[in-house]
């Protein structure tokens, strides 16, 4: 069974993997704008009325806000709910759940309508007491498999494969290629370390920004 630091250091890791994703799909509040600076006649019918001089709000990218252990170890329990849909078959009902199980997990506002009962919601220590056996019934499951134990190198292939369908339910999700695949590897470094893998050497990001799900 993984050691309670090895699942706290897991679900660190995924929290830093999933903050990049939790703000583009739960957007920080941003303050309301501050009033427009006195302008004076002059100028302000030299650069018209309209001129502000400040870059629309609406471009700034999303503020990345730190992601709490907690959820990042319910994130990471999504994540093995995942390696185990693949080994029994039901990976594409896994993969077509991440758009309504993901956002309840992090805490998206209206998400408690959308969200189904598969869901991992953080629920404070027992969380990573649920990632540690979770985590121990995977490997019983790889290691009572009817072909036989599945070997670590054939585990970081099913890992490898999560990797890519996860980061794919994100680009659908509309997170941005880039942060869709640098989570996705996040994640996938920090359930292998759960088995005492290491992450295996990753491809080029536009290798798999060129992959579509």
């Amino acid at each position: 069974m993984p050691t309670d630091y090895a699942c706290q250091a897991a679900a660190e890791q995924a929290a830093r993997g999933i903050a990049p994703v939790r703000a583009h799909l739960v957007p920080a509040q941003r303050n309301a704008p501050q009033q427009q600076e006195e302008v004076s006649v002059v100028i302000r019918s030299f650069l018209g009325p309209d001129a502000s001089g400040r870059p629309p709000a609406d471009n700034a990218p999303p503020r990345v806000e730190p992601v709490d252990p907690y959820t990042g170890a319910a994130v990471l329990l999504g994540f093995l709910d995942g390696l185990r849909a693949d080994l029994s078959g039901a990976l594409v009902d896994w993969y077509s759940s991440v758009h309504t199980d993901l956002p309840l997990t992090l805490g998206a506002p209206g998400a408690e309508q959308r969200g189904r009962t598969s869901a991992r919601v953080p629920n404070g220590w027992q969380t990573l007491s649920d990632l540690q056996t979770n985590a121990q019934d995977v490997l019983t499951v790889l290691s009572n498999r009817p072909g036989g134990q599945v070997g670590p190198a054939e585990l970081s292939w099913r890992l490898a494969l999560l990797e890519d369908v996860f980061a794919g339910a994100l680009r659908r999700m509309g997170v941005p290629d880039g942060t869709s695949v640098e989570s996705a590897a996040e994640l996938t470094s920090a359930a292998g370390s759960l088995f005492g893998l290491s992450r295996p050497t990753p491809r080029s990001t536009s290798e798999r920004q060129g992959r579509s799900y």
